[in-house]
């Protein structure tokens, strides 16, 4: 399986933070699983980290040194990305750039997203959804 790892999986599986659900943890850490994250993410944390909107147990280049040593895959964000950011649609109540851009990468490269945030559900008739 191919998952993509949302902003907050990401941070909740290197913190090893119990709020992952078990079965989820358990898919990421599954050796036949390829497992990535978009550096949107990182773009995220960064502005996040910034505003006072996120707090890391260490530097942002430690996270992104910490996925790198888990094996988990970065995918650049590129212009295929960004046409494709075009075809998902803007519903009112979800508007953030930085989930619709994930959406945009997972459908782009055919990946099934990991994540907790509701919201997520709206787009499952175009994504494959795994509940974090």
């Amino acid at each position: 399986m191919q998952l993509l790892l949302d902003t907050h999986t990401l941070i909740w599986f290197l913190e090893d933070n119990p709020l992952l659900k078990t079965k989820s943890k358990q898919l990421i850490e599954d050796e036949t699983n390829d497992i990535y994250v978009s550096t949107i993410s990182f773009y995220e944390m960064s502005i996040k980290l910034s505003i006072g909107k996120l707090v890391l147990p260490d530097t942002l280049e430690f996270t992104i040194d910490k996925t790198i040593e888990k094996d988990i895959k970065i995918i650049d964000l590129n212009r295929h990305h960004s046409i494709q950011y075009q075809s998902i649609p803007l519903l009112p109540e979800h508007r953030d750039p930085f989930d619709r851009m994930l959406i945009a990468v997972a459908v782009h490269e055919d990946l099934v997203i990991v994540s907790a945030d509701e919201k997520f559900k709206n787009y499952t008739s175009i994504i494959n959804l795994i509940e974090a």
